[in-house]
């Protein structure tokens, strides 16, 4: 068996989880809220151990945390569709920043593939900090159908981790995912 069949295990289970997410959240029973947030934290272990796992078995190639981002935004967007199957009373609260957030992400894609030609996949430190956070929020919108503070909260950090990526895509010369942070990044 090849060493990358984990890692692209794990890619491909996140995205039928988030499939898996609408489907739960189709069927109103008592228990759709628990088995979305088991479902969701199996999703976010998953984004967190395939790019473990990759570079300790030393597979971690571009194709890979390329397809890794694509699931992540596939996930996210599911879970955000199921949530809001659950919860139609949110999209008020919830619908602007969505809509912001997909905004930022659209236009840091177009920049990187104006720049490079390739989608941008910077998986930098305040990326995976926004990802912690929408697993908290998310938690929370399944369970209660409340946004509150955890809601905007998120959002900054989303933002600012937009703009992060946005100025690490600025300061490239060429193409390249897993940079840590713009402060950490040789021109």
């Amino acid at each position: 068996m090849p060493r990358s069949v984990i890692p692209w295990s794990l890619v491909v289970f996140r995205l039928l989880a988030g499939p898996a997410l609408i489907a739960v959240a189709l069927r109103s029973s008592d228990t759709a809220a628990w088995i979305s947030v088991v479902l969701l934290s199996l999703g976010v272990v998953s984004d967190i151990f395939d790019g473990i796992i990759a570079r300790r078995l030393k597979v971690s190639t571009p194709k890979l945390r390329r397809y890794d981002s694509r699931a992540d935004v596939l996930f996210w967007a599911s879970a955000t569709i199921a949530v809001h199957l659950m919860h139609p009373a949110l999209l008020p609260s919830t619908g602007p920043v969505i809509a912001t957030l997909i905004a930022m992400e659209g236009i840091n894609h177009a920049f990187s593939f104006a720049r490079f030609g390739r989608e941008a996949s910077p998986h930098h430190y305040l990326s995976k900090a926004f990802g912690l956070a929408l697993w908290g929020l998310f938690i929370q919108l399944y369970l209660t159908g409340q946004g509150g503070w955890p809601l905007y909260a998120a959002f900054a950090l989303g933002a600012m981790s937009q703009i992060e990526a946005f100025a690490i895509t600025a300061r490239l010369r060429e193409w390249r995912c897993d940079v840590p942070s713009v402060l950490r990044l040789e021109r």
